[in-house]
């Protein structure tokens, strides 16, 4: 992110992994970046996910067994979701999350100083710092 973010751009990555109903937990297994169009203009900067990516990402979740747990991307200065965020979200499960990362990510590796998001009743709902950080646990040095 910061990479693309020392350019101008955001990016966005999703968080592939397994989810365990019965114990109510997910874990993070994957970090995969989609093949994207990054977008600048007056209006702004994001970035677009064509449908036949969205679809071949799809098939493989399908194949592996892999689910998708969150979206997470960054923005220019501050962390917040976005009405385009909204609109054009990835996630559209139940129970999803989003996380959107201030200054390019250019801040610490840690959910509880981003924007947390997850979508309730087709609602994305901000997350307290306090909830992010009893949902989000680090497990081997990387989050679960």
């Amino acid at each position: 992110m910061r990479i693309s973010g020392a350019q101008g751009f955001e990016l966005l990555v999703l968080w592939l992994g397994e989810i365990d109903a019965e114990l109510g937990e997910a874990t993070v297994l994957q970090a995969f970046i989609p093949k994207q169009k990054p977008i600048r203009s007056e209006d702004g900067v994001g970035y677009f996910v064509s449908g036949e990516t969205l679809f071949l990402m799809n098939r493989a979740l399908s194949e592996t067994g892999l689910r998708l747990i969150a979206q997470v991307h960054s923005h220019p200065q501050e962390a917040y979701h976005s009405e385009a965020d909204d609109r054009y979200a990835i996630i559209t499960a139940n129970g999803g999350y989003s996380l959107v990362i201030p200054n390019f990510g250019a801040v610490a590796p840690d959910p509880a100083c981003w924007a947390v998001y997850q979508l309730l009743d087709r609602r994305w709902l901000e997350l307290s710092k306090t909830t992010v950080e009893s949902l989000f646990l680090v497990r081997d040095g990387l989050w679960a």
